[in-house]
């Protein structure tokens, strides 16, 4: 069976999206992830939050759970947003910065009977074994200019 999962970790300096960062490729403005503090500030001061799910993500969890009849998962699809619990974060300097990510992830040949499999996957980046940092197909603001195609 497919899972979804949607939760808030301490971003590390080896996380993927750093390493991005620090190669100059940077998909936002900013430093990645936020201040615990900002967080909390803007859920008024409780260890839970929400994450947007955004319209392909659904129609991945929506395809999924209709073809392994995943009740959950259905549920899932139908929301514009999940809970993110930030409980196990209590307790950590409130400027840490954390990360906040939602993710669906395939069993066995689930991945290979779903549209999503055959859909291109674009990137700002890959993050190699070697931390070796190579840029993708995506633009990075850094190097916003005249869109190639028009």
């Amino acid at each position: 069976m497919a899972t979804f999962r949607a939760y808030a970790k301490v971003l590390e300096p080896e996380d993927p999206t750093m390493r991005i960062y620090e190669a100059g490729l940077r998909a936002c403005p900013g430093r990645p992830g936020m201040a615990l503090a900002e967080v909390l500030r803007r859920s008024g001061g409780v260890y839970q939050t929400t994450t947007p799910l955004v319209p392909h993500m659904r129609d991945d969890i929506r395809e999924v759970a209709e073809l392994t009849s995943d009740t959950e998962l259905l549920r899932i699809a139908e929301l514009t947003e999940v809970p993110v619990s930030l409980e196990h974060l209590c307790g950590l300097d409130p400027q840490t910065r954390i990360i906040i990510r939602s993710e669906l992830s395939y069993e066995g040949d689930e991945a290979s009977q779903v549209s999503a499999a055959a859909r291109p996957r674009h990137a700002l980046a890959t993050v190699m074994p070697d931390g070796t940092v190579i840029p993708g197909d995506v633009r990075p603001l850094a190097r916003l200019g005249p869109h190639p195609s028009g």
